[in-house]
């Protein structure tokens, strides 16, 4: 019986009660035998017998819980549901499962996710931020950005292009449609300060 209440917990677990049929004789008799060995005792008080169907019972002050058998086969199951699942995002250990006497379990599983080890980012310490340089003179170096969601414009121009020296923080603007880069910067910043040193940007695909 312990067996099948293993194998079909999927089908068993829920809101609605069960009954189980069986032919094991012993447990009829187990329940009102006055000579029952510690073994047996222990677990016999939560079973009774009750128009001729053995009952499993569970004390109603107790919080509902589900008893988790020692399984390899339902914890992967458990942590394939709550790590790999779309609706989980492959969480790390803390959050991904919680369970005494599997923590490690949990913790070995997360650590070997393939997933995992593909995307997520490396822990290790990143170099700290560092301020840039200051320029020498006026548009040696410049810094240049897009700002698009804006009104199409008569020329269908839907963005702008910044043009910003970092020292005296002078600004061109262009209007662009996204495909004009280059020769918005020829036409705008070089043709009146020269070719910058240094050139600033967020690396925008639209700059490739």
């Amino acid at each position: 019986m312990k067996y099948a209440l293993i194998k079909f917990r999927v089908h068993l677990l829920g809101t609605r009660p069960f009954v189980i049929y069986t032919d094991h004789a012993s447990l009829r008799t187990a329940t009102n035998s006055p000579h029952l060995s510690q073994r047996m005792a222990r677990p016999a008080h939560r079973y009774e017998l009750a128009e001729g169907l053995l009952h499993y019972r569970v004390d109603p002050r107790d919080p509902p819980r589900v008893v988790v058998p020692n399984d390899e086969d339902l914890k992967y199951d458990i942590l394939l549901e709550a790590h790999d699942a779309p609706t989980n995002d492959h969480l790390g250990r803390e959050k991904t499962y919680q369970m005494p006497r599997i923590y490690k379990w949990v913790a070995h599983y997360v650590k070997t996710c393939e997933t995992c080890q593909r995307v997520k980012p490396s822990g290790h310490a990143s170099v700290p931020l560092r301020s840039l340089p200051g320029p020498a003179d006026c548009w040696k170096s410049m810094s240049l950005d897009f700002v698009f969601g804006l009104p199409a414009d008569d020329k269908g121009n839907t963005g702008i292009l910044v043009f910003v020296c970092r020292l005296s923080k002078m600004v061109h603007l262009a209007p662009v449609t996204g495909k004009q880069a280059a020769q918005l910067f020829l036409d705008s910043v070089f043709r009146y300060h020269g070719l910058p040193e240094t050139i600033v940007s967020d690396r925008d695909p639209r700059f490739t």
